[in-house]
């Protein structure tokens, strides 16, 4: 079952090594959530690194679309920061321009290297933009998946926001591809593209305040992308710079209408 728009974790395990340290394990039992992934992380406190990788293409990266402030990444990291106070590391191995195939070949050295405990994969636009066949991105979904999962990491797949009609291509179907491996597959998946093409089809104008150019989010799409993604791990929002807080507000009450999932309070 999904919540809060993300589908839930089976049967993962995990084993890494801290710092050369001895070898810990946890288990992700059966349907663990986000959210309960981030209380045991609490839980564990400092005797716990926790290393999160955001692998990605132009839309991970921090670029001049991000206007100087926080890619989607940064927000992300900053809410798990405030929340969960521990030993967590937030790693970006975005590169522009890169497609699933191109992950798949350097998932080895960008990522496996580090010994991620959670990987969250967002992909699928260059794919779309070139063409490439349903099929081979598929296949290298699987293979990305299996490769982490073998590794020890948690897998997240995370689907676009919606991109603007002038990117010339439709990512639905590389979108439904992508969730269709998460289901398969018992990795995770948050959502974003569910909540954010019913915007751009209500309102294209108002949707291309948080654009930067057809393919990438600006300042305010980004965190936006990234609040949402803290919500999907059931910590509250990042706080803000003062200029944000109403331009914010008010975008995630059009993307709540969507189906996004709603503030989580803040608590002690």
């Amino acid at each position: 079952m999904p919540l809060n728009g993300l589908h839930l974790f089976r049967n993962c395990q995990h084993h890494n090594d801290i710092a050369g340290a001895s070898a810990f394990a946890y288990m992700c039992e059966p349907m663990q959530s986000l959210p309960e992934l981030i209380k045991s992380w609490r839980a564990a406190g400092n005797e716990q690194v926790n290393r999160v990788v955001a692998f990605g293409s132009s839309n991970t990266i921090i670029g001049t679309h991000n206007e100087g402030r926080h890619s989607w990444v940064g927000w992300l990291a900053f809410a798990l920061q405030q929340t969960v106070k521990q030993r967590i590391w937030i790693i970006n191995t975005g590169i522009g321009g890169n497609t699933a195939a191109d992950l798949v070949a350097r998932v080895d050295g960008d990522v496996v290297a580090v010994k991620p405990h959670l990987v969250i994969i967002t992909i699928g636009g260059n794919d779309s933009g070139r063409g490439r066949p349903l099929a081979d991105f598929e296949a290298d979904l699987r293979s990305l998946e299996k490769t982490l999962r073998e590794a020890g990491a948690l897998v997240v797949f995370q689907t676009y926001y919606a991109l603007l009609p002038d990117w010339g291509n439709d990512v639905t179907k590389h979108m439904e591809v992508e969730r269709r491996v998460a289901q398969s597959t018992g990795a995770g998946l948050i959502d974003q593209y569910a909540w954010f093409l019913p915007w751009l089809k209500s309102d294209l104008a108002g949707y291309r305040t948080i654009m930067c150019d057809p393919g990438h989010l600006n300042a305010l799409g980004n965190c936006l992308f990234g609040t949402l993604a803290a919500r999907c791990f059931g910590i509250p929002d990042p706080p803000l710079p003062t200029d944000m807080q109403q331009p914010i507000a008010d975008r995630l009450a059009i993307l709540e209408r969507h189906g996004a999932p709603q503030r989580i309070p803040v608590t002690g």
